[in-house]
């Protein structure tokens, strides 16, 4: 195989980033950018070091703003990079600690179960292997409120569409 394709390819397997034009794998550019210096998962990081103030994400103790981290190259991301971390570390806080506080227990981190056991197929959440509906059985599983279960559906689904887990 000659050179140049051997190098294209360690370059693609070796990105978190997807082929152009499409979003970065946001967990993918944390892992990669911001976890070998912060917490390894983006959630744990947004909870324990950022906090809202006037509405915009800051660190807790220098209360600079992530958008200006990231702007000044902080961790070596892109732009497109940054961009895609802010908007992550966004809806990581807006979606709460529901995850956290009711499933680690069982499922480990809300990525690593839907990772391993989910696919958006027909536009619908649904186990990987079981293709029962995500929707149906958070409605009864957990002991979530119908809000609840709703904003879960909605986590998760945004999780697997970013990983790109569609059938």
């Amino acid at each position: 195989m000659q050179v140049w394709v051997l190098l294209l390819l360690a370059a693609m397997l070796g990105s978190a980033t997807t082929v152009a034009g499409q979003v970065p794998d946001p967990h993918g550019v944390y892992e990669e950018t911001c976890a070998r210096c912060h917490a390894p998962h983006a959630g744990d990081f947004v909870w324990g070091e950022l906090k809202v103030s006037d509405g915009v994400l800051a660190g807790n103790r220098s209360g600079r703003t992530v958008d200006a981290y990231l702007s000044s190259g902080h961790g070596g991301a892109s732009p497109d990079e940054a961009a895609t971390l802010l908007d992550h570390f966004r809806a990581v806080r807006d979606s709460g600690r529901m995850f956290q506080e009711k499933c680690r227990i069982c499922h480990g981190t809300a990525l690593s179960l839907t990772r391993a056991h989910l696919i958006i197929a027909d536009g619908e959440l649904v186990g990987r292997y079981s293709g029962r509906n995500i929707g149906a059985l958070l409605k009864v599983h957990g002991r979530l409120s119908p809000e609840e279960a709703k904003q879960m559906l909605d986590v998760l689904t945004r999780i697997a569409d970013t990983q790109g887990l569609k059938r």
